[in-house]
Order: C-alpha cells, then sequence, then structure tokens
C-alpha cells in the first residue's frame, strides 16, 4: 500500500517477489555503477490529468474503444486472428498499447489511422482501460468527470471524484537543457530496489548443484557468479545534486552532521542567510536541506555546505567531481533488503533452517560516452546506441581495453586499464583477465552494456539510461532476456563494418544494438508512446553525424 506523492491518496500495487540481481562489472567511471541501484521515482514528474474539451476528447476515446475492424489491422503474413476488443479482460493495457502503435506487421492504412489519432487521446484510451471494469459493460463513461470552473467544464480529470494523476519519466536532456520528458503507462509502478554493490564487490563462481531452492523462473548454466559487497561507505559523485530537489538522497545525506563531504563550497551564515531570502529558490529543495539551511543561522558551527551549490576552483569554474561519503543503505535501513529475502523465501518455499541465495541474473556494464570537445582536444567516443549486446571476444576485447569517455571523476578520456580502475588494482593484470573470462565462460552471461553520458553526440542522458534499463529487465522473463531469442525475434540487429572516406570501419566490434522492435515490446511495458523514447538517430548513431561515428 503506498501513499501516492504528488495527490496523497493510497494506492495498492501487487509485486512480484522472485528479485532480479543486476550485476555492473567493469564499468568505467562516470558509467552508472551507482544509478542502477538507485529508485527511479525522483527523475518522475506528476500532475494532474488534463483533458483539452471533456466532451469531444470522450468521443473521440468513444470511438477508438468501439472501433469494431481490429481484427483487420495485420498484413496477410502477420495475421494472428485477434479478434479481442480494447476493454476486452483478456487485453492488457501493454496490449492496447501495442494496438496504438505503429508496427511492420500492420497494414500500411492501419499504420496511418494509428498516427494520426492525437496523443492525449491516445492517453485519454490507455487510462480508461487501466480503470475499468468489465462489470461495467459499455456504460463506463459516468466514472469520469471534470469540475464546472467558472461556468465551464474544466480540464482536470476525476475518476469516481477523485483527482487522476500523469507521470512523465526524464530520459535525457535537449541541446539547451531542457528535460526529455516521456508519459509513463497509468499502471507503472518504480521497481523496489536494494542495493547490492557499488565501486569494490567480492565475487565467485560456484557450481549450480551446490545452490538450493533457486529462482524456479531463471534460467541457470551449470555455473553462477554471487557476490558480496566490500563497502560499508560509497564515494558518490552526486552528479544531479544541482539541480535543488531532484537528488533526495544526496539532500538528505548532506543534511546530516556526520558525513564526509568534498569538493562542495564552504559557505557561512551570511550565504545561509541569503539562501533563506531566496524563498521561491529555497522551496525547490527537498525538506531536509531545507531544514538544513534554515537551522544554520542559529548554529555555532562557522561553516556549511548545500548540496547544490559545488566548489569554486581557482580559475572561477564550478568543481565536475563533487564526492561525498555516502552509507550503505543496506544498513541504514534494513527493510528493503529484508522484504527482498523474505518474499524470496516464501516464493521458493526455502525453509527457515537454509540461506536464501541470490545468484547473479543479469550482467550489464556500463559506458560512460563524449561527444568531441576540439577545443580541449577530446576525441569523440559516442558510438552507442542505449543498450548493446556483444559475444564474449568482442566482450573482452572493450574489457581490456576499457575505454571511457570523458567523466567528471577523471582526467580525460582514455583506457582505465583491463577491466576499469588499472591504479587501483592490486592484481597482475594477466591473472586478473584470465579468472574474469573464465567466469564468464563458465556462467554464460550475456553481456549486455549500457550508456551515460552521451548517446551519439547530439543526444545527452547522463545516467538516465542507467536508472531505466533496471526498470526494463525486471518486466522481460528469463527468456526474453536471452541475447539468442533477443536476435531471432529482430529486438537487437547486428553491426557490420562499412568504408567510410576510403577507410574500412570496423563497427561489427560493437556487437548489436536493440532496435525499434526492441523499444515497442520491452519499453512498452513503462511508457504509453515507447517508440518516442529512443528515436531513429539515438537507435542508430551514426544518422547523428557519420565523421564522428566513424572516428569514435
Amino acid at each position: 500500500l503506498f501513499l501516492h506523492f504528488f495527490f496523497l491518496f493510497f494506492l495498492l500495487f501487487f509485486f512480484l517477489c522472485v528479485g532480479l540481481l543486476i550485476h555492473k562489472p567493469c564499468t568505467v567511471s562516470g558509467g552508472g555503477k551507482s544509478e542502477i541501484s538507485k529508485s527511479i521515482s525522483d527523475a518522475i514528474i506528476s500532475g494532474p490529468f488534463f483533458v483539452k474539451d471533456f466532451v469531444k476528447d470522450f468521443q473521440a476515446a468513444k470511438e477508438i474503444i468501439n472501433k469494431d475492424d481490429y481484427s483487420d489491422r495485420f498484413c496477410p503474413e502477420h495475421d494472428k486472428g485477434d479478434m479481442r476488443t480494447i476493454l476486452d479482460p483478456d487485453r492488457s493495457l501493454g496490449s492496447v498499447i501495442k494496438l496504438l502503435t505503429p508496427a511492420i506487421e500492420f497494414k500500411d492504412a492501419y499504420n496511418e489511422w494509428v498516427t494520426s489519432v492525437p496523443d492525449h487521446i491516445k492517453a485519454l484510451v490507455f487510462l480508461i482501460k487501466r480503470f475499468y471494469k468489465p462489470e461495467w459493460g459499455d456504460d463506463w463513461e459516468k466514472f469520469f468527470a471534470v469540475d464546472i470552473v467558472d461556468g465551464r467544464p474544466g480540464s482536470e480529470l476525476k475518476f469516481h471524484n477523485q483527482k487522476l494523476s500523469a507521470s512523465y519519466l526524464r530520459v535525457g536532456v535537449t541541446a539547451d537543457k531542457k528535460w526529455r520528458t516521456f508519459k509513463l503507462r497509468q499502471d507503472f509502478h518504480p521497481a523496489e530496489k536494494a542495493q547490492m554493490e557499488d565501486d569494490i564487490t567480492a565475487s565467485a563462481v560456484v557450481p549450480t548443484s551446490l545452490l538450493s531452492h533457486l529462482n524456479p523462473e531463471e534460467t541457470y548454466s551449470s555455473s553462477v557468479k554471487v557476490i558480496t559487497n566490500c563497502e560499508h561507505r560509497f564515494f558518490q559523485r552526486p552528479d544531479d545534486a544541482v539541480i535543488r530537489g531532484y537528488d533526495k538522497a544526496a539532500e538528505r545525506d548532506m543534511s546530516r552532521a556526520d558525513t564526509f563531504i568534498s569538493n562542495f563550497q564552504a559557505l557561512t551564515h551570511k550565504d545561509a542567510r541569503e539562501l533563506l531570502d531566496d524563498v521561491a529558490s529555497l522551496e525547490e529543495f527537498s525538506q531536509p536541506m531545507k531544514d538544513f539551511i534554515t537551522s544554520v543561522p542559529g548554529s555555532d558551527c562557522p561553516y556549511f555546505v548545500c548540496s547544490a551549490l559545488m566548489r569554486i576552483n581557482k580559475d572561477g569554474k564550478k568543481t565536475t567531481n563533487p564526492r561525498y561519503l555516502q552509507d550503505r543503505q543496506d544498513m541504514v535501513d534494513i527493510k528493503p533488503r529484508f522484504m527482498a529475502e523474505v518474499g524470496a523465501r516464501l516464493f521458493r518455499v526455502v525453509p527457515l533452517d537454509l540461506p536464501v541465495h541470490f545468484p547473479v541474473n543479469a550482467t550489464i556494464p556500463g559506458r560512460r560516452l563524449n561527444q568531441p570537445d576540439r577545443v580541449n582536444q577530446f576525441p569523440p567516443l559516442c558510438v552507442y546506441n542505449p543498450v548493446h549486446y556483444q559475444e564474449l571476444p568482442e566482450l573482452f576485447m572493450d574489457f581490456v581495453a576499457c575505454l571511457t569517455g570523458r567523466s567528471p571523476s577523471t582526467t580525460g578520456a582514455g583506457s582505465e586499464g583491463a577491466l576499469t580502475k588499472g591504479p587501483f588494482n592490486m592484481l597482475c593484470t594477466s591473472a586478473d583477465l584470465n579468472n574474469a573470462i573464465v567466469s564468464f565462460i563458465l556462467t554464460g552471461y550475456d553481456g549486455f552494456t549500457t550508456a551515460a553520458g552521451y548517446v551519439g553526440p547530439h543526444y545527452r542522458v547522463d545516467h538516465d539510461i542507467s536508472l531505466l534499463v533496471p526498470e526494463v529487465w525486471c518486466r522481460m522473463t528469463a527468456e526474453e532476456r536471452n541475447a539468442k531469442n533477443l536476435i531471432r525475434e529482430g529486438f537487437l540487429e547486428r553491426m557490420e563494418d562499412f568504408e567510410f572516406n576510403g577507410q574500412k570501419v570496423l563497427a561489427s566490434r560493437l556487437g548489436f544494438r536493440i532496435t525499434r522492435l526492441f523499444c515497442k515490446e520491452y519499453l512498452g511495458r513503462i511508457f504509453d508512446r515507447p517508440l518516442r523514447v529512443f528515436d531513429d538517430m539515438m537507435l542508430r548513431p551514426e544518422t547523428q553525424d557519420m565523421e564522428c561515428f566513424a572516428e569514435g
């Protein structure tokens, strides 16, 4: 039972207690190691669900819902004999989203019709489907209404006289620093996450036969990897803390008196009073940081820091590498980890005298990518689309080179050393690499990688994809996550070498990348309009700038 953070009413959700352990090995600085375990809630924007014209919009939605020829949408070679209506109990909300999304298996005339339907009407159809109950029959319109404002129908939609909300997720930033936001499905709720690792992890490969009562819905190789966290505190770089109220965890942690902080500006009581006088900006902070700033003028401490104000260097520029030590959340709040273990124990029927094992289910390293910076002589490294898959030889070519784009935590683009963090790794490189490749061979994990920083030179994504991918992966079955199945179904496309300016570009080293079909099938479990999230220029970064792509 969850309290909605915008409208303050309660929602009842049912959770699957199977769990998915995502491991992020060989991930460079700024590649998103911490982000996979952070809640996506901070990136979600919620507000009222508006209609333009209540009568006209509902009439348009009713015409779509009552349309009786959806069975004729398929091309002959793809005809599945689907006779279900939109409100058919056997048709899910996800199925309705697919129904109203253009697809290659649909006839051209049907795709043209789907494209012509305004987005706000589609969103209204999805909302009606979300709340519809079979016992209503065709009399569902009476459950929705708007208030009368100044003698005319208002725009804020209500259901059972309760205000409805619409939620949007940030996935990237435009060149002029505007957020790219996309509407979430009405039934979306963020996954519950428990952080299992950050920078340093101890891992071991063990025969699967030694572990009893594993998740019956997962597919395991003859060996699996088990991991444990080696750190009590994480050396976090809260890049998004400059956006007041966005990184709520950082604001909460930095409002405490016992936090180790580096590269934030040392502020005085005078600065605190100036922050308090700017009431509008102060209100943008989350409550812990507001309370902390308010308490400063009356305290004896001469200095304090604010999460949104980074250290000013001698050249007058703000540092790009703010840091603080964050306590492990499973030690601060044991509930998420405890609930995950109890849920898995009950689901798998694990006896109380036996441990609940959580072997790795998916390996998803991350890459730090950057657009070219000719002034400072940083070359481009932005050739990957949001998610790539590489077979073992190409994957380990990447792991050995371990190239990183320009990151706030490094001095520049280049190699971090085999398997990352070469200067901090006390193991012999050859022994480390041999152990890593043998573990991949024995466990058979598919190597997917996610993009951070940039997708192509024109799409800045920061860590938004790192936050999003766990939400996608946990909504996929083990069979759906299998790379061979994804390739066979057209969800991954192989990259091929090509000629450019008289030279051969070895693009095949990049392996496979997700396609529009992947977006429609799996992003459709999260978004109303999944094909908008990663457009063609993001899925194929070479279309943004071929010369930049070839150089990268």
